[in-house]
């Protein structure tokens, strides 16, 4: 963040029991920071500033925790048992998130679109914190972490 003030420092579901579900992120100058727990077994915290859509239905959650629970918590990341995400893992997360639907609304007319996975930030992926392109801009798709 720059110079500018902070407006807000949002930490999506901060003790783990509200089940924040699937949100996207698109990353704006708004001076508010959503902050989340991820990376699998590592905890990292990690926070972007922009501006939140909730995604309510459950099937995409059940789909990114299926996906990510098949590493145990312990991602792809060197010193691992993965070491490195795999190119067929990614075709398959790319899939998952392309099958989110994400609205570009505006007040004249709403248009159907969809998430893209963002495979250009790579090292930017772990367990709920997915980079991904929408028809707003960048973002990061957030969701529950499996620890």
């Amino acid at each position: 963040m720059t110079a500018r003030a902070e407006l807000a420092y949002i930490f999506i579901d901060p003790d783990g029991t509200q089940g924040a579900g699937v949100v996207v992120v698109v990353q704006a100058p708004t001076g508010v920071v959503y902050a989340s727990q991820v990376g699998g077994n590592a905890n990292e915290e990690r926070s972007v500033e922009g501006f939140a859509i909730p995604l309510f239905h459950p099937q995409y959650l059940d789909a990114l925790e299926g996906y990510f629970g098949r590493y145990s918590g312990n991602l792809p990341y060197p010193g691992t048992p993965y070491e490195w995400w795999k190119e067929k893992d990614l075709q398959v997360l790319a899939e998952i998130v392309g099958r989110i639907p994400l609205w570009h609304t505006s007040r004249d007319k709403d248009e159907p679109a969809y998430l893209q996975f963002d495979g250009a930030r790579l090292e930017e992926l772990t367990e709920g914190w997915v980079p991904v392109v929408t028809r707003y801009g960048p973002g990061i798709l957030t969701h529950q972490n499996c620890d």
